[in-house]
């Protein structure tokens, strides 16, 4: 069976928690993540001006390996969202990898990132509280995470757990999931309102 394989997009002013906690508990569900950075340098400065290694970049991103990939994730924070969202080869890996019927991702202001490359269209999603109005095609709901198709989306900082636990049991299952909840101690501190 092949390993299910990951991209993280990383662009500067990306929220910390956003795209360091999927990548966290991804890998402890032991599937292959790579943190991509946006530009031609591995270095990524967060919104928080944390400087973060990413594993490639994107002119490293090969045509095979958006072909193999079955999840890419849009962290938010800004301008790390609208970085993404300028970036015409990040919008082309996004539609690729949604078209081939793989998952798309985004938290907080990621998911302008995913409308950006048209594939909200009547699709239901969260977001951080405002970037809902640049989303107009897509249908809001005002929870933590929304699962609508292939389309994953969570509504901000304080929702990154939850987030990536849902990506945990759409590219697994919910056991897994629920395995990584209990070993990283997650269960304790969902949030939930």
């Amino acid at each position: 069976m092949a390993k299910i394989k990951v991209i993280v997009f990383l662009a500067t002013g990306f929220e910390i928690i956003e795209a360091m906690t999927p990548v966290d508990f991804l890998r402890r569900a032991r599937l292959d993540v790579t943190t991509c950075s946006w530009n031609h340098e591995l270095q990524v400065v967060s919104a928080e001006g944390i400087g973060v290694m990413a594993d490639q970049t994107l002119n490293e991103l090969t045509a095979e390996q958006l072909r193999d990939t079955d999840l890419i994730v849009i962290p938010g924070g800004q301008p790390g969202a609208d970085n993404l969202k300028a970036n015409p080869r990040v919008l082309s890996a996004l539609r690729q990898v949604s078209d081939q019927g793989g998952f798309v991702a985004a938290i907080c202001a990621g998911p302008i990132v995913l409308s950006a490359a048209g594939l909200m269209a009547g699709k239901k999603f969260t977001c951080f509280p405002g970037f809902e109005a640049g989303i107009k095609e897509g249908v809001y709901e005002n929870t933590l995470v929304v699962r609508d198709g292939n389309v994953i989306t969570a509504k901000g900082p304080g929702a990154a757990m939850n987030f990536s636990l849902k990506l945990i049991e759409a590219l697994s299952d919910k056991r897994v999931a629920e395995l990584i909840a209990e070993t990283s101690f997650a269960n304790e501190s969902l949030v939930s309102f």
